[in-house]
């Protein structure tokens, strides 16, 4: 860990003022390059990297207790959890991992005929009410959905579609089809 790190990362965990080149804290925020990083509040201490996926940056934040920074093929991992880098308070941590165990889903766009539809949608409407009966079924049997809209420009009836995770997609079609 560099020595400023050490020194302002360090007076921002005691809650005291600290100014070392290009980091600063007044002990409840700190600061790189005049961009906030972290912050003290009653919720806890809430980070970010303020959009900057710089070794710097990452360096400061790991100097937090209890932040553990990490990057792997240009993405950031915050305590082993995949981090878009956005505000999080460290008592939330727990909605990374929700994040990190939902189901993926393909929202690719296709164009069908005369209208443009979701590559991996298992079920089409015009009417979006048509769509919970399906949806609670699927759910029931350990399908996660999704709902997708396509606009049409006022041509055609709005489109409403159930998309699926892509490892869901046949045994889906195979259920509705039955």
């Amino acid at each position: 860990m560099r020595q400023i790190t050490e020194q302002v990362v360090g007076a921002f965990n005691r809650g005291q003022s600290k100014k070392v080149g290009n980091t600063e804290t007044d002990g409840i925020s700190l600061w790189l390059f005049g961009n906030k990083i972290a912050e003290h509040s009653e919720g806890g201490i809430w980070i970010t990297n303020a959009g900057w996926k710089s070794p710097t940056t990452k360096e400061r934040l790991n100097g937090i207790t209890g932040v553990h920074v990490t990057q792997k093929k240009g993405e950031w991992y915050l305590n082993g959890h995949r981090w878009d880098g956005e505000w999080i308070c460290l008592n939330d941590l727990t909605l990374l991992e929700a994040q990190a165990n939902e189901p993926e889903f393909d929202t690719t766009m296709e164009w069908v005929e005369t209208y443009s539809k979701p590559k991996y949608a298992v079920f089409h409407t015009h009417v979006e009410a048509d769509l919970q009966d399906l949806e609670q079924r699927l759910n029931y049997l350990g399908i996660p959905t999704r709902r997708m809209y396509s606009d049409t420009e006022g041509r055609y009836k709005p489109n409403h579609f159930i998309v699926v995770p892509v490892t869901e997609f046949n045994r889906a079609k195979t259920l509705i089809n039955n």
